[in-house]
């Protein structure tokens, strides 16, 4: 019989994967998310892909020194959007629009080919996502051909579209 040594049983994929980091409000998801970004998986992905409505305000992204400022981060492929965005209608109003599913066909179809990771962070309860499940699933059931993992961050697993 072979012998099975402990650190192989908790070794992390580096294959196209998905996964849900889930937990309350400030137990450290994000944190936990960039330190595996900063240790286990250096070097896995070529693209980092960050969609995240509230990252300017987030303190675990603004601690990481290879992430330096959100609106132009320090370190090359990494790529941070806030998936909610401001449109001005005709008559100068603004309101605030979700593109969440459009920025992931984007990305998906850009990147195509190239390891690349999208990190979701506190986008999961947002009606868009909870509402169309198209590119989401298409990532998870079908990004695994086309190099692409998905990590949801999510305060609650409900929340989480029904993949």
């Amino acid at each position: 019989m072979e012998e099975i040594h402990s650190d192989s049983l908790y070794e992390l994929p580096k294959y196209p994967h998905c996964a849900i980091i889930c937990g309350q409000t400030g137990c450290g998801k994000t944190e936990f998310v960039l330190d595996l970004l900063e240790g286990e998986y250096s070097g896995v992905f070529k693209y980092i892909i960050i969609l995240c409505p509230t990252i300017q305000w987030n303190k675990a992204y603004k601690n990481r020194e290879w992430i330096g400022d959100v609106r132009k981060p320090k370190t090359k492929n990494l790529i941070i959007v806030n998936p909610i965005v401001e449109v001005r209608e005709a008559n100068g109003s603004l309101y605030e629009e979700e593109k969440l599913q459009e920025l992931l066909r984007m990305f998906f179809k850009k990147y195509a080919g190239h390891p690349t990771l999208y990190i979701i962070d506190d986008c999961s309860a947002t009606k868009e996502l909870t509402k169309k499940k198209d590119m989401l699933s298409e990532l998870a059931f079908s990004g695994r051909h086309a190099e692409q993992s998905v990590w949801v961050i999510s305060q609650r697993y409900n929340s989480v579209l029904k993949i």
